[in-house]
């Protein structure tokens, strides 16, 4: 009997009647701002010189735009996140702007290491109203924050909460909501409470949550597989292990190709947050194409057959998932 991840609530199985071409449009959409990181964190692949060949840039303005006009009628939700440090892109304050002139009621939802943010980039998420900002930080000391967080300095980003939380003061702003987003690992469990308590005397919330294993390589192999190879990192407390041996708890199918899509920084495609080389596996591009030429393209609705087929079928990589056991969640 293998390790299987817990899930929050399962996904109830979709039903064989459900639609392959879909006659509605996506409320939620992550939109990365590049695929560059300032952090050499082991499980992310971001930095993993198995993937130095895959083409690595930040999304200009004119891309940004060309993709929000595209999706600026149906979506609600943006996150600005996927693989890289969003505050590596200069523009990303700009890309908070142009939504909020388009289309004020869209909600922003940023995450960062919060190692690189200038002073001006403060002043930008807050003045042009980005409604949340997760701030990775997984310690309260810097021994422990920097052994999964390599390069990072703890201080630097408690300064920089701080500098933020003073910004929304000056500004008179209570609109952006900021939380310390803690993943718990075997070497910080320990630390949960001491960073919830900082948390509380920066004036910031604070959310603690498990892991995952490496998070560029889990669609692509079995669960025990991953479990063996990164064993060292998954907490022994309970509260935030996700790797238990509960085969009632398998995952049986997937909703991300009916209500989610995320887009690489040059337009690409990908049907979720698990794939870095959007490159390889895109399903469309949304400089280039329309987004329904997309969302109702031939892959995508490959996808959607794979997943309500009993059969696996080759030609999209959420068959490669499937095949696995639908381990991202």
């Amino acid at each position: 009997m293998g390790y299987v991840p817990i899930l929050d609530g399962l996904f109830k199985v979709i039903e064989e009647k459900r639609a392959v071409k879909l006659h509605y449009l996506p409320k939620k959409i992550s939109i990365e701002p590049g695929n560059i990181c300032n952090l050499r964190c082991p499980l992310c692949p971001t930095n993993d010189v198995e993937n130095r060949d895959i083409p690595k840039s930040m999304m200009s303005l004119q891309t940004f735009q060309t993709i929000f006009d595209k999706v600026k009628p149906f979506v609600l939700t943006l996150d600005f996140f996927n693989w890289g440090e969003p505050f590596l892109n200069k523009d990303i304050g700009l890309f908070v702007k142009y939504v909020k002139e388009q289309k004020p009621k869209v909600r922003i939802v940023l995450d960062s290491n919060f190692n690189i943010i200038s002073d001006e980039q403060i002043d930008q998420i807050v003045r042009y109203g980005l409604d949340v900002i997760h701030v990775s930080c997984d310690g309260a000391t810097q021994p422990v924050y920097e052994q999964y967080r390599i390069g990072g300095n703890i201080e630097r980003v408690i300064a920089n909460m701080r500098k933020l939380v003073a910004k929304k003061k000056e500004l008179k702003s209570d609109k952006l909501y900021v939380e310390w987003k803690y993943l718990v690992f075997k070497h910080n469990q320990h630390e949960v409470g001491l960073a919830r308590d900082k948390a509380k005397e920066i004036g910031v919330g604070f959310s603690a949550s498990g892991m995952r294993i490496n998070c560029g390589k889990e669609i692509f192999e079995d669960i025990n597989t991953s479990v063996k190879r990164d064993k060292k990192w998954i907490p022994d407390d309970p509260a935030y292990n996700n790797y238990k041996i509960i085969p009632e708890q398998i995952k049986r199918s997937c909703p991300k190709p009916w209500k989610t899509l995320t887009v690489d920084w040059n337009g690409d495609v990908v049907p979720c947050g698990a794939l870095y080389d959007c490159a390889k596996y895109n399903y469309g591009n949304l400089v280039k194409q329309s987004f329904d030429e997309v969302w109702n393209g031939e892959k995508y609705l490959e996808a959607r057959r794979v997943i309500l087929s009993k059969k696996d079928k080759a030609g999209v990589v959420c068959s490669i998932c499937k095949s696995n056991g639908y381990q991202f969640f």
